[in-house]
């Protein structure tokens, strides 16, 4: 385990290029209000339904799991103009305050113009719960969140997980 934990702070350290999983097709999810495309590369066809939490939270609008892997889309206003990069930067600030995880942890990156990428890992009984948040904004005043996670046992997950993720996007239809 900490071999595990270890091998995920060498590896956000001195990752310097993301790119997408030959392995598998991107995952696709479209929403129409509002009106837009998720892109996931490397991740399996997923079966999105409506969030356990949509009834009280109509921000929390999809979830799907296979396997290992769980995707969620969350979709919040906020009362101000907000760009993707301040979408980026709450998401993080909200994921320092609940987790048992320090900003240097954290890889903070890019996808493109208009979509970030937060990876970490959090250690767990025998097992790490690797996770990717892809985020942006649309109508100035919606943050766009897809949240992937996946229990990891195996030092060979890493890798693959935080350089995964460079072809993810997030855009307006």
């Amino acid at each position: 385990m900490r071999k595990l934990i270890a091998s995920i702070a060498l590896f956000v350290i001195f990752t310097n290029s993301l790119h997408a999983s030959e392995n598998t097709g991107p995952l696709t999810i479209e929403l129409s209000e509002p009106n837009i495309r998720i892109t996931i590369p490397g991740m399996p066809e997923i079966d999105m339904g409506v969030h356990p939490m949509n009834e009280h939270e109509p921000n929390f609008r999809l979830l799907g799991e296979s396997d290992r892997i769980s995707v969620s889309v969350i979709t919040p206003n906020i009362d101000a103009a907000i760009t993707p990069m301040s979408c980026a930067s709450a998401v993080a600030s909200l994921i320092l305050s609940l987790n048992d995880v320090t900003r240097e942890q954290l890889f903070l990156g890019r996808a493109n113009e208009e979509t970030f990428l937060i990876i970490y890992g959090l250690p767990m009984d025998s097992s790490v719960l690797l996770n990717t948040h892809i985020v942006s904004s649309v109508k100035t005043n919606q943050c766009i969140e897809a949240h992937v996670s996946k229990t990891s046992t195996s030092d060979s997950d890493i890798e693959p997980w935080f350089s995964g993720f460079g072809d993810s996007g997030i855009e307006n239809l």
